[in-house]
């Protein structure tokens, strides 16, 4: 009996090992780019990963109502980005070595609209790169601030 209690402890210890973590925070740097002159801001990264589902909020440090939520629904080639739906595209994805060499999909909006968001570039395992929008701000989120991966990046999302 008791060498079964064992067997049991170690199998519930082993398969505890290759769980994946389901909920996770840190912190990415955000530059703006709205005017003339960039801007800098810190947001916090909120991950959770349910049972068909991985959700991503993004909430600032300097005004917690610039919150961007994502929801990439697993198996699926969208994600919903507010109450908007974005397909993946056909697009080499973008790529660094910098960032892990992690493939960064393009994904555009479901119903394109004139000054509408997109593209978007977007890893599963690292969240949001960034958002483009003709109207609005870009913003690109990296682990820490880099010019030339920053400049990279806009070059992408322009072609």
């Amino acid at each position: 009996m008791r060498k079964i209690l064992t067997y049991i402890l170690l199998l519930t210890i082993c398969f505890g090992c290759f769980e994946k973590k389901t909920e996770w925070k840190t912190e990415r740097s955000a530059i703006i780019f709205f005017s003339s002159e960039p801007k800098n801001e810190t947001f916090t990264l909120t991950f959770k990963k349910n049972e068909n589902s991985l959700i991503y909020q993004y909430v600032s440090h300097i005004d917690t109502s610039k919150t961007i939520f994502i929801k990439k629904t697993l198996e699926s080639n969208f994600i919903l980005f507010g109450s908007e739906k974005f397909i993946k595209t056909d697009k080499k994805p973008f790529k660094n070595e910098k960032l892990n060499d992690l493939e960064f999909e393009f994904y555009n909006i479901e119903n394109p609209i004139t000054d509408g968001t997109g593209p978007i570039l977007f890893n599963p395992t690292y969240g949001l790169l960034a958002i483009n929008n003709v109207f609005g701000p870009t913003i690109i989120f990296l682990d820490e601030k880099n010019d030339t991966i920053t400049q990279q990046i806009i070059t992408k999302l322009n072609e």
